[in-house]
This record gives structure tokens, sequence and C-alpha cells, in this order.
């Protein structure tokens, strides 16, 4: 389970200049202020030691649990994202904009009813840009789109060593296993009790 704001993603900025911190801000609609990240750890080597802008390129499709359709179940409703914390200070995950995966030009409910149906839908290859981090506040975050887009800015300040991205990956990983624990903990608490 993650928090997954990339509808409501318009432009950010991050700098990852200073081996071991990635620090700058995001913007999201809906929110006068900025989210203010600043994450220990390094980018993926695409990134590392790169300041960056994040520009929106294209809107995310809608679908139809954003359309107003009032159809749908209470758990099908849109996402209340009015409890992120605007200071998401954390741990980076991975953060990569080399992540290639197939971009569908139709809405995402109706990529699943095709899908279920068996149809094949077209898609072209695109780079995605993938931005995790695990924020003391809300946990894990994910924004994951093929319809925003990096700008490097300046000069590369360092790269990557093979051994330091080695070590970068296994942190990563070990954010994300600490964060289910966490996860699976919370909800074996709330499994209700079978004697009641």
């Amino acid at each position: 389970m993650a928090w997954r704001p990339e509808r409501l993603f318009q432009c950010g900025e991050l700098d990852n200049t200073q081996r071991g911190w990635t620090i700058g801000w995001l913007q999201l609609a809906g929110f006068t202020d900025r989210l203010q990240l600043k994450l220990a750890g390094n980018c993926h080597p695409d990134l590392a030691g790169w300041k960056f802008r994040i520009h929106r390129i294209e809107p995310e499709l809608p679908d139809d649990k954003s359309s107003g359709d009032e159809s749908h179940d209470d758990e099908d409703a849109p996402f209340d994202y009015s409890r992120i914390n605007l200071d998401q200070s954390g741990h980076v995950g991975d953060i990569t904009a080399d992540q290639m995966i197939k971009h569908h030009d139709i809405p995402d409910d109706e990529l699943v009813r095709r899908l279920v149906a068996g149809d094949k839908p077209p898609f072209t290859w695109r780079k995605c840009l993938y931005l995790e981090w695990f924020s003391n506040a809300n946990g894990r975050v994910v924004i994951q789109s093929t319809r925003l887009e990096v700008k490097r800015l300046g000069e590369r300040a360092f790269e990557l060593t093979e051994e330091e991205w080695k070590e970068q990956a296994r942190y990563n990983a070990e954010e994300l296993n600490y964060f289910m624990t966490q996860l699976g903990d919370v909800l074996r608490t709330n499994e209700p009790d079978e004697e009641s």
C-alpha cells in the first residue's frame, strides 16, 4: 500500500548533488503549499549527482473513479490526499527516469476492462519517471508516470560507483522490507477479535 498522487502532480525539483541526500519540492494540484522533500540517500545512477526539474508533458487520463460517476462503491471513491503532510522528510526509495514501461492512451479502468476481456490494447514503450520515497509522516509514496518528464540542470556533481549503487539498492530494498513489515503489523493489530 502506498500513496500514489501522480494524478495530482504538477511540477517539482529535486537535488541529489550532495552525495547521500536528495532534497527538493513537489507541487500537487489542490495544495497551496509545496511538499518539501528531505530524503536520506541517492537516486538511481541516471539521476545521481544531478539537480533536475520534473514537469508534466501530458495530462493523466481520467478514469471512472475521478469522473464523478456515482455508481461506484465507497471503496472505489477517489482517494483523499488531504492527509499528505507537507514535510516529506524520510528516506529515498527508487528514483529513476530510465524505467521503460508500456504506455497506453486509454484510461486505466478501460485498460483493465479490455485486459480482463482478453483484448490486447495497443501500446508504445515509453520512459517513465519512477519517484519513490519513505516518508516519516506518510509511509511509502510513489509517483510513476509516462506523462512526466525530467530535465537535468547544471553540471553533474558526482556519479555513483558500482559499489555505491549496490549499497544504495540494498538500502532501498531494506527500506521497502521495513515498510512492509510495519504495514503487516498494523494490519494484524487491526484484525477483528475472533472472540467478539
